[in-house]
C-alpha cells in the first residue's frame, strides 16, 4: 500500500512532465478537424462523395473529444486549489475565448459566407453566454468545458482519498451509463425519464464527469502493466469501438437524430474508441528529434487550433479540396491537413501580439 501511495505522488508531481500526452493532443484536434470535415459528406451529399465514406470516417473520429477530457482527467484531478483559486485560473481561461472567438464567428458567417441584417447579428452576439451558433457548432465544447471545470474542485478531496476499488465502481456505474441512450432508442424507458423529468438514476454520475475519472483512473493505475498489454489491449478495445460503432450506424434506420445517438460521445462503442488511443499511446516516449518537435509545437497551440480551425474547413473543402478527382478520404485528408497548417500558422503569428495570447493559449 505504501509503495502505491508512493507511486501515485509521483505521478501527481510529474504530471506537467508528461510529453505523450502532447502527441494525445495532437491526435484529438486533428481528429476534430477531420469531424467537420466529415461533415461536408454526410450533411450536404453534393455528389463528390457518397454516404459509404461518410460512415466510415464519421465512425472514426468520434475519441476525439473524450480523449480531450481523458486528458484534462490526467492533468486536473485531483486540484490542489481551493474552489475559488480554480475556478478563477481556469474558467477565466475559457469564457473570455469562448465570447471573442464566439463573436468572431458571428461576424465572419454574416460578411463571407451567409449575409445577414445588424439585428440578426445582434441577436446571434446578444445569445453568445447562453449557446453557440450555427457559425460556430464546435464552441459547444467549450460549454460543457465550464460544466467540467464547476465540479472538478467539488470532487476532487473525493478523488483524492478514494481508493481503486471505490473509483472502479464508480466508472461501473458510469459505463453501465452509457447504454441508456440504446435502451432509451428500444425500449423507450430509462429510468425514470419522462416528458417532465430528462434526470434518469444515473444522470449524476453520466456523461463526460466519467471520462475525467477513467482518465485520472487510467493514469494513475496502470503504470503496472507492461507496454504489450496496454498497447494490445488499446488495439482491440479501439478497434471493438470502431467496428460497432460503423455497424450500428449503417444498420439504424437513416436520420441525423439515430446517427447522432450512434456517434454520441458518451456512447459504449465511443468510449471503447477513446480508451483504446489513450492505451495505445500512454507512457509512450517521444526521443529527442524533429517529429517530437513538431509534436510539441502543435500541442502547445492545440487549443487556439480548435478555436480558429472552423473559419477555413468549411472553405478549403468547398473550394480547394473537392475540386480535385481524388479517392473520397484522400480529399478529406487533403482537405483537413491544409486546414491544420493555416490554422497553426495563423494562431502562431497571432500569438506574437501579447494580449491575443490569452485568447488562444
Amino acid at each position: 500500500m505504501e509503495d502505491q501511495l508512493r507511486l501515485e505522488q509521483e505521478i501527481l508531481k510529474n504530471k506537467v512532465k508528461i510529453n505523450w500526452l502532447d502527441l494525445l493532443k495532437v491526435i484529438a484536434v486533428f481528429m476534430v478537424i477531420v469531424a467537420h470535415a466529415n461533415d461536408c459528406i454526410i450533411l450536404n451529399q453534393d455528389g463528390n462523395f457518397n454516404f459509404e465514406w461518410g460512415t466510415y470516417i464519421g465512425s472514426l473520429y468520434r475519441f476525439a473529444v473524450p480523449l480531450f477530457v481523458l486528458i484534462s482527467g490526467v492533468l486536473l484531478l485531483p486540484t490542489k486549489l481551493n474552489t475559488i483559486e480554480f475556478y478563477k485560473k481556469r474558467l477565466w481561461r475559457i469564457i473570455p475565448p469562448l465570447l471573442f472567438w464566439g463573436a468572431a464567428y458571428v461576424v465572419f458567417d454574416a460578411l463571407v459566407l451567409n449575409p445577414k441584417s445588424a439585428d440578426k447579428i445582434w441577436f446571434n452576439m446578444v445569445r453568445l453566454p447562453l449557446s453557440f451558433g450555427d457559425a460556430s457548432p464546435h464552441l459547444w465544447y467549450l460549454y460543457m468545458l465550464v460544466g467540467l471545470y464547476l465540479i472538478i474542485p467539488i470532487i476532487s478531496p473525493w478523488v483524492a482519498k478514494a481508493t481503486k476499488r471505490e473509483l472502479e465502481l464508480v466508472l461501473a456505474i458510469f459505463i453501465f451509463s452509457t447504454f441508456i441512450p440504446y435502451l432509451k432508442f428500444l425500449t423507450e424507458l430509462a429510468f425514470g425519464v419522462c416528458d417532465w423529468n430528462e434526470f434518469h438514476s444515473f444522470y449524476y454520475l453520466s456523461g463526460f464527469i466519467g471520462y475525467l475519472l477513467m482518465g485520472y483512473y487510467l493514469y494513475t493505475y496502470l503504470p503496472g502493466w507492461s507496454t504489450l498489454t496496454k498497447r494490445c489491449m488499446g488495439i482491440l478495445l479501439f478497434l471493438t469501438g470502431y467496428g460497432i460503432t460503423y455497424y450500428l450506424t449503417i444498420s439504424v434506420p437513416f436520420s441525423i437524430p439515430n446517427i447522432e445517438m450512434v456517434w454520441y460521445y458518451c456512447s459504449p462503442n465511443v468510449l471503447l474508441e477513446a480508451v483504446g488511443v489513450f492505451l495505445m499511446l500512454e507512457g509512450m516516449e517521444l526521443k529527442n528529434g524533429v517529429f517530437r518537435q513538431v509534436i510539441q509545437s502543435i500541442a502547445k497551440y492545440s487549443f487556439g487550433i480548435f478555436l480558429v480551425h472552423y473559419f477555413f474547413i468549411g472553405l478549403i473543402f468547398r473550394y480547394f479540396a473537392a475540386q480535385f478527382d481524388l479517392h473520397p478520404g484522400l480529399n478529406v485528408l487533403l482537405s483537413c491537413m491544409i486546414t491544420l497548417l493555416l490554422a497553426y500558422a495563423v494562431v502562431w503569428l497571432l500569438c506574437r501580439i501579447k494580449w491575443m495570447r490569452k485568447l488562444l493559449l
